[in-house]
């Protein structure tokens, strides 16, 4: 029996956001953005998968709480993972803005220099544009 995903308006409507990201406004105006990515594209483009219930949705946003509570620059890491079109939200791949990041589980040599080079120039020709 094939479970119909919740819609998108379904999980912006229905699934709690935890109060440390309530008042947090480049948070607010990006999380409508990545539910419509990550339910809506799932569907036209068949690589992606979209959330099956509103509790994949609640741990999600306990996933982004947990990383905004050690530091992370949670707006930055889901835009840039919508930018590279990316399946889910990459806190592993993508540095915070102004800061490079190491996963505290990762050393250096573990984080591809060429996933670090890609991302500089990525960035660099944003800044140029």
């Amino acid at each position: 029996m094939k479970v119909n995903p919740p819609s998108t308006e379904d999980i912006l409507t229905k699934v709690v956001i935890p109060d440390e990201l309530a008042d947090h406004p480049e948070f607010l105006e990006i999380w409508p953005e990545w539910v419509a990515y990550k339910q809506e594209e799932a569907e036209s483009n068949g690589r992606m998968k979209p959330w099956n219930s509103l509790n994949a949705a609640s741990r999600m946003l306990s996933e982004i709480r947990n990383r905004y509570i050690d530091g992370r620059d949670i707006y930055n890491v889901i835009n840039q993972s919508m930018l590279n079109q990316w399946i889910g939200i990459r806190f592993d791949l993508v540095p915070d803005r102004n800061r490079d990041i190491i996963p505290k589980h990762k050393s250096k040599d573990q984080i591809s220099q060429l996933d670090i080079e890609f991302y500089n120039i990525e960035n660099n020709q944003r800044s140029l544009n």
